[in-house]
This record gives C-alpha cells, sequence and structure tokens, in this order.
C-alpha cells in the first residue's frame, strides 16, 4: 500500500507544475495595469512606470513567473496591493468559510443521496424509485442561488427558524456557527445529492446484477447483508468518484451562494481583487484552490486503493 501511495504522490508533481504554469500566466493576461489601477486615472506617469519598476512588472514574463516561484516554495505567497495584512492571515481568513460551507455542504449531500441511491436501486422501477429520480433531476436542473432564495424565502423570512445571511465563526458559537450556515449549506447540497444519489443508483444497480449477488441471493442471504456488505462496497469506486469531484466543484464553485448569503469566503476575495487588479492576492487564491483540488483527487486515489484492492495491485 505503501508504493502505491508513494507512486500516486510522484505523479501530483507534474501536475502541480503545471498548474502553477497556467495559474500565472492567465492572472498576468488579465487586461489592466495593476500600477495604474493602484495610483489613480490621475497619476502622473513618472509615478506610474516607478511603481511598475518596483512591483517587478517591467521584467519578462518568465522571470516573473521564476520569482514568484522561488518565493512560494520559500512560503512567500507575495503581499496585497490594497490589504494591510500579510498573505497568510488573508487566505485563512477567507478561506475557512468556504471549506466550513464546502464540507458542510458535502455531508449533507452525502448523508441525502447515499441512503436514497440504494433505496432507488433496491426498488427500481416502482413509484419510490421514480419520484427520487424525478427530485434529483429537478435539483440537478434548478440553479443554486435559486434554491438558496427559496429557502431564505420560507426558512428565514416565513418561518424565522434560521438567519438569511450572514457568518460566525466556532469563536463566536459552535450553534450559531452552523446555524448561519445550514442555509447555504443545504442550498450548495441539494444539486450535489442529485448528482450523487443518481451515480450510486446506477453503480448498485450494475453491481446487483452480477452473479455473484445472484449466487447470494439463491443462498438465501439477508437482503439487507447483500446491499450493503457485498453490493455497496463493490459499487463504491464511482460514489468515491463523483463524491470527490462535488467536493472539488463546492470548492471552486461556492461563489454565487457565497453573495446570496453574504458569507466573506474566497469567492467574494476573488471577486474583489479581480476588480482591483491585485495580482498577488488572485495568484495566491487561486493557486491554493488548485492545490487544495489536487490534494482531493490525490485522496481519491489513495480511497481507490482502500476500497478495491484489485486497483493498487495494478500499479504495484
Amino acid at each position: 500500500m505503501l508504493k502505491y501511495i508513494g507512486k500516486r504522490i510522484i505523479a501530483v508533481i507534474p501536475v502541480l507544475f503545471i498548474v502553477s504554469l497556467v495559474v500565472f500566466f492567465l492572472i498576468h493576461l488579465i487586461p489592466g495595469d495593476p500600477a495604474r489601477v493602484m495610483l489613480g486615472d490621475q497619476a502622473l506617469e513618472e509615478d506610474v512606470i516607478a511603481l511598475q519598476q518596483e512591483m517587478g512588472l517591467n521584467d519578462p514574463i518568465w522571470l516573473q513567473y521564476i520569482k514568484w516561484i522561488s518565493d512560494v516554495f520559500r512560503g512567500d505567497w507575495g503581499e496585497s496591493l490594497f490589504i494591510d495584512e500579510p498573505m497568510g492571515t488573508i487566505l485563512i481568513e477567507h478561506l475557512l468559510p468556504t471549506l466550513a460551507l464546502s464540507f458542510n455542504a458535502l455531508i449533507i449531500a452525502v448523508v441525502i443521496a447515499i441512503p436514497c441511491g440504494i433505496y432507488a436501486a433496491k426498488n427500481r422501477g416502482r413509484i419510490g424509485d421514480q419520484v427520487l429520480m424525478g427530485a434529483s433531476m429537478v435539483g440537478i436542473s434548478i440553479p443554486n442561488f435559486l434554491i438558496g432564495l427559496l429557502l431564505i424565502l420560507l426558512f428565514a423570512v416565513k418561518l424565522n427558524w434560521f438567519p438569511s445571511s450572514g457568518y460566525k465563526t466556532m469563536d463566536d458559537s459552535i450553534g450559531l456557527h452552523f446555524k448561519y450556515l445550514f442555509l447555504p449549506s443545504l442550498a450548495l447540497g441539494l444539486m450535489h445529492a442529485s448528482l450523487i444519489t443518481r451515480m450510486t443508483r446506477s453503480s448498485m444497480l450494475e453491481v446487483l446484477g452480477s452473479d455473484y449477488i445472484k449466487m447470494a441471493r439463491a443462498k438465501g442471504v439477508k437482503e439487507n447483508v447483500i446491499l450493503f456488505r457485498h453490493a455497496l462496497k463493490n459499487a463504491l469506486l464511482p460514489i468515491i468518484t463523483v463524491i470527490g469531484q462535488s467536493l472539488v466543484s463546492l470548492l471552486s464553485g461556492a461563489l454565487v451562494t457565497e453573495s446570496v448569503f453574504n458569507i466573506p469566503g474566497v469567492g467574494q476575495l476573488v471577486v474583489t481583487s479581480i476588480n482591483r487588479r491585485d495580482y498577488e492576492v488572485i495568484q495566491a487564491v487561486v493557486l491554493l484552490i488548485a492545490l487544495i483540488n489536487v490534494v482531493v483527487m490525490l485522496l481519491i486515489d489513495i480511497l481507490y486503493g482502500f476500497a478495491d484492492t484489485r486497483v493498487r495491485m495494478k500499479t504495484e
């Protein structure tokens, strides 16, 4: 198993290098001069040129990349042009709300989806299966922001059970923290619950049609044992894949939900930084999210090895 994990980690290294290249060059293709944006339209040309020189914007693009990636390896992710705080503090302050929102949404999605997918597979073609598949299609089709607005209207405005917007840290109160996160997490989680439900159903149906499942039923093995001990275990690989992809999607796509519920996450930071051409912050945030995504996919590869020994046997 250690050999399998080692190979997966080594395979990630060139991916991280390519990600850093793409992040850097895409950011520098954004139109606009950050020095001129900082100083304003009325700034003197000499002052703009001096600031460009100070920021290293006059250096060749390849030299700027080398300086930037060298600083990143030393732990220096740059300095914001507009926020008077260390970059680490900026990233942590905005990343924690996004991580909390994403993981809560994923937990809600998995808790809803796995039982629903198993039930739908067990009752294929019956009314329960048709209702769940119809509901999952609706969940996939409705945008997150619309679900969020409907949840605010029902649970915040009409019933007054949850706050309509805002964010509280665990330092304020654990109860308040989860209370403020519940509606945005539910809005995000419902769509991904629909995707995971459909994948769970499809994967379970494929396994339930296998010969060894038919043999187990012929021997009189209880249905619950067949479903959870035999079928679900062998159906896990596609389910793990879609759960991992859902987490990646949640981390990188929570911007609209954060805006609807006024959560000070990474999405708001990126939009604000793009508007004022704060290159250092944009590069740091995008690279950090990309690194998290790569790590998530690495963990999925490792989970494959635990879930199915055949996967790691092919690579060892």
